[in-house]
């Protein structure tokens, strides 16, 4: 190091201590670069892990997906009377018909300025304002008397559960101008305490500047679903909040009609209110009524009813379920792309055996090429990393046995995959589907083909259970273990096997580095030793040359 580098060449020795210096650190130097290409070599195959960690999860959570009954057993519904009443169906829904009367469907409290109506001003000389001064106030001036920080217009707005108050002061007012869309936003933004927490109203108003007109809307239905305004009458503001919900023109909105305008009424000794309530839905299904059901849906037997508006009377919807053989054809093409995709990946990996002729290169070696020249090499030495390895090979041999063995659980002569039609293509696991065969056995039976893939056996017994099912169960098993093995990614600080082994590695190329550096100050302190005994000599030899 250069803090035992003395100055050769003084004494006349011709020795070039450099050179001899390197020469003695080489056999440190390949130790220390062994270690390194095995530290390296090791993030290599935690990354290569990783990568096949990565894939194997992806596919296992899509397995999830394929055990659930809404994938490998679809059903479709069609309704007679879609404008009156549409359905979904999941798994358990019969395949039948059903009829569906609808008395009438659940509305949302609704106000809006009534028809051949536009929002009064009691500001004459502003017809067309939407300042709430104008609205509000006579003739859009500050009463006397009202400061800044008073407030200046006042309500209190339910939605049937909680309430809140909007208000304004009359610096909001006459300052700053605050209009009908500020209004609209207050409400909108209005927020009461529920549990500790503040909610919503889910009351919607707009104001509609092509009509002149205003709204609120409760987006809830239902009878509990409101929309309640209340002034207080004993305030300093209730004579202008009066005006302005009363100059709102407001009508309730109910069947597609909106009644004449409305005005605030008594509702207490000391308040005045108006107020709008959704309706119950009241519907009839395959003869069975169900009343005052607060929202237009409703789940009966797996079919899930959306009411849309009242049917003809007399004249019922008819709701048929059946079976989406389509989509489930769709779905196991999928599930077998899908499967195909991972087991072709970890095959190539399992059968590469790289670039035998390319390793890992050491800093001298990536100092004496270009980027492209290391990024190239690297691409080739990394190949092979996982030839013949036992992880990947216990997850290939996981799922070719879980795809051919049978699934005793399933009923008549459908329980394997090639019975469908799915078959091997190869050695190697790939499947092909024989599609006629598969839609043969849809149609012969349907409720077959959904134990085949999706069965989930309630005691876990390997062979009862559904080939989905089988290759989750095994890949959450496998992949643990890898996880262990490897982590889940390049981080070498997760505690896992090879993460715990590059850590070491890196210990000890800092340890080989500090005794490398012992070894090559030692290498120049014996040189300069030997200088400086040389210029002795070589002093003595002048003085006695020299007499």
């Amino acid at each position: 190091m250069s803090s035992a580098k003395g100055i050769y060449g003084l004494s006349g020795s011709g020795l070039d201590v450099e050179s001899l210096v390197k020469v003695g650190m080489m056999s440190h130097q390949r130790r220390y670069d062994n270690i390194y290409k095995k530290e390296v070599e090791t993030e290599w195959r935690k990354e290569a892990y990783a990568n096949v960690y990565d894939k194997a999860n992806t596919f296992k959570s899509r397995m999830s997906d394929y055990r659930l009954s809404s994938t490998t057993k679809p059903m479709t519904t069609t309704s007679s009377l879609s404008d009156a009443v549409t359905a979904t169906a999941n798994a358990n829904a019969g395949v039948v018909s059903h009829t569906v009367e609808v008395a009438q469907a659940a509305t949302n409290a609704y106000f809006m300025t009534a028809t051949g109506q536009q929002i009064g001003r009691s500001n004459p000389s502003a017809l067309t304002s939407t300042k709430l001064r104008d609205i509000a106030f006579s003739g859009g001036t500050r009463p006397v008397g009202m400061l800044d920080g008073d407030t200046a217009l006042s309500f209190k707005i339910s939605n049937g559960t909680g309430t809140t108050e909007v208000k304004f002061t009359a610096e909001e007012v006459f300052t700053k101008d605050l209009t009908l869309n500020d209004l609209a936003n207050r409400i909108n933004n209005a927020r009461y305490m529920a549990s500790g927490k503040k909610t919503g109203l889910d009351i919607r108003a707009n104001y509609d500047s092509v009509s002149d007109g205003f709204s609120l809307f409760n987006s809830k239905t239902g009878d509990s679903n409101k929309i309640d305004l209340t002034v207080d009458t004993t305030s300093s503001s209730a004579t202008y909040t009066t005006t302005l919900l009363n100059n709102l023109k407001l009508g309730r909105v109910s069947g597609g009609t909106i009644t004449p305008p409305m005005t605030l009424t008594t509702s207490s000794p000391t308040t005045v209110s108006m107020a709008a309530a959704g309706t119950n839905a009241n519907v009839t299904i395959d003869g069975r009524n169900y009343a005052n059901l607060q929202e237009n849906k409703l789940e009966v037997n797996g079919v899930t009813y959306t009411f849309k508006k009242a049917t003809p009377v007399g004249t019922p919807a008819q709701v048929d379920v059946a079976q989406d053989q389509d989509k489930l054809v769709e779905n196991v093409k999928k599930f077998v792309e899908e499967y195909n995709n991972l087991i072709d990946e970890l095959n190539k990996l399992y059968d590469d055996k790289g670039h035998k002729d390319y390793g890992v290169l050491t800093k001298s070696q990536e100092e004496g090429m270009t980027k492209e020249q290391v990024e190239k090499w690297n691409a080739k030495a990394k190949s092979g990393l996982l030839y013949r390895d036992s992880y990947v090979r216990s997850l290939i041999s996981d799922m070719r046995d879980a795809v051919i063995n049978p699934v005793k659980s399933v009923p008549g002569r459908y329980s394997t995959l090639s019975s469908i039609g799915i078959t091997a293509k190869d050695q190697k696991g790939h499947l092909q589907i024989d599609e006629t065969k598969l839609k043969a056995a849809i149609a012969a039976e349907p409720d077959a083909v959904h134990r085949l893939i999706s069965y989930d056996d309630e005691n876990n017994d390997y062979s009862n259970t559904g080939v989905a099912s089988r290759l989750y169960n095994k890949l959450t098993s496998r992949l643990k273990e890898l996880e262990r093995h490897s982590g889940v990614a390049a981080d070498k600080t997760d505690r896992s096997e090879l993460g715990k082994l590059i850590q070491n590695y890196e210990k000890q190329m800092s340890d080989f580095k500090q005794l490398m550096s012992s070894f090559e100050n030692k290498l120049y302190q014996k040189y300069n030793a030997m200088e400086v005994a040389i210029s002795r000599l070589s002093t003595q030899f002048n003085f006695f040359n020299a007499q």
